[in-house]
């Protein structure tokens, strides 16, 4: 009978020529899934030694994505709580050790370095000026730098090149604008095949930031307008802006490009508004002004006067379509624009624009509609001081000859109701108008001064 020890070590011979067997026809299949990225390259000792004994042991069971995955979970996110960016950035030291052809933690390493660290010293106590800005230029350039290597190891990666051009050119960072470096990172973004339209349209917003490359900005542009889905307010802005500047023989005129004036206004005005991203706005006041002098509009409705209007909505668009606006003595026997307010506070009710709120308070006047049967002052405006902006900027705009039935009565009656003093009350002041957003900020703020002396 053979011994149990003997069968034992018969088992081991025969596994260990197995083994040395299988090896020559193993290794070259084993290299082409190393080469394809399917598998990982075994770990050196250096890799051991820069993520630890106990992770080393487990990644070298072929677990190292495991591995990773607790390390991001485990440290980062109580480090992130923390504030403790230290500590963020040598864990990650560790996890791209071990997956460096994971585009995710190259994205999160740039994220947490170039966004989250360096907001929290834009205000962090216990530093000078000095101090701060040299701490957050090391952590912009850090964020770009992970970005960098994430792109060396995951070079047909999209979105590492995506958050590259993002950080380059965010306006929040301004001593970092950099919309040339931008550019040219999605110049090489456009070569990968997974390349997408949004980075199409976002490479041609980057290039007009740059003046050198404008003309060539134009010429992207049109070729996105040419694709009808492409046509995005922002492509026809852009077109709009950047063929005032270089005219030439393939300019539209201003209403085959957009539909409407109503729709020109919208889209000029809201693009005019975008001018702190560094996007060009030649051209746009004048035709803005060009266009909005024919329609005679209130101040409220006027986006170039009133400065609280900090983007032209479609429910503004809807009444510029319909502008100049007609309103009759008699709403009942002459033809007018009265069905449109009645249209347009019906749908909205108290959220209705405050030229409609006020049009529809001097309707009920001029109808002598019961006092049980109107609609009580509190449902026409949503609370006391925005009833006295509205008032008060429609009796005392004289660009408008609109009806004022009752708008007076009413905005005096407002103002003694809440006590205001003489130097906050249009009543008794009418150089104040027009009332805006700060008006209503110092009123508020002596209310409060106000009720504390009671």
């Amino acid at each position: 009978m053979v011994q149990p020890y003997k069968k034992i070590s018969l088992a081991l011979l025969l596994l260990i020529g197995a083994s040395a067997a299988r090896l020559p026809f193993e290794r070259p299949l084993e290299k082409e899934m190393r080469t394809a990225g399917l598998l990982a390259e075994p770990l050196d000792q250096q890799t051991s030694e820069a993520i630890g004994q106990t992770s080393a042991l487990i990644a070298l069971g072929g677990l190292r994505s495991l591995v990773a995955a607790v390390l991001n979970f485990s440290k980062i996110v109580p480090a992130w709580s923390d504030q403790d960016w230290l500590s963020i950035f040598n864990t990650f030291e560790q996890i791209h050790t071990l997956q460096p052809k994971t585009s995710y933690y190259w994205e999160a390493a740039a994220g947490y370095s170039a966004d989250d660290a360096y907001s929290d010293y834009r205000d962090r106590a216990g530093l000078t000026d000095a101090q701060r800005r040299l701490r957050r230029d090391e952590l912009f350039h850090k964020g770009v730098n992970y970005l960098d290597k994430g792109i060396h190891h995951n070079p047909q990666n999209l979105g590492l090149r995506k958050m590259k051009a993002r950080i380059l050119s965010d306006t929040y960072k301004p001593e970092h604008l950099d919309y040339a470096a931008a550019t040219e990172v999605l110049d090489q973004a456009l070569e990968l095949d997974s390349a997408t339209s949004i980075v199409k349209r976002q490479h041609v917003y980057l290039m007009s930031r740059v003046p050198e490359r404008q003309r060539e900005a134009l010429a992207g542009v049109r070729e996105l307008y040419r694709d009808p889905s492409m046509r995005f307010p922002s492509v026809k802005s852009l077109l709009f802006v950047l063929q005032k500047k270089f005219p030439d023989d393939s300019t539209l005129a201003d209403l085959d490009l957009y539909r409407t004036e109503a729709e020109l206004v919208r889209a000029l005005f809201n693009h005019l508004q975008r001018s702190n991203e560094g996007l060009p706005v030649d051209g746009i006041e004048e035709t803005l002004q060009q266009y909005l002098e024919p329609m005679e509009l209130p101040y409220a409705l006027n986006p170039m006067e009133n400065k609280d209007i900090k983007r032209v909505t479609l429910k503004i668009s809807r009444l510029l379509d319909v502008a100049p606006f007609q309103f009759t003595a008699n709403p009942f026997t002459e033809p007018g624009s009265w069905p449109l307010v009645v249209r347009h506070f019906e749908e909205y009710r108290s959220q209705s624009l405050p030229t409609i709120r006020t049009l529809f308070f001097v309707l009920q006047n001029l109808t002598n509609v019961e006092e049980a049967q109107k609609v009580p002052l509190k449902s026409i405006f949503p609370d006391d001081l925005t009833a006295i902006r509205d008032l008060a900027n429609f009796q005392l705009d004289l660009e408008h000859n609109y009806p004022r039935h009752g708008v007076e009565e009413a905005l005096t009656q407002y103002c003694a109701q809440i006590a205001l003093p003489s130097h906050l009350s249009p009543v008794q002041t009418p150089k104040l108008f027009p009332l805006n957003s700060e008006w209503v900020n110092n009123v508020r703020q002596w209310q409060i001064e106000n009720s504390v002396h009671q």
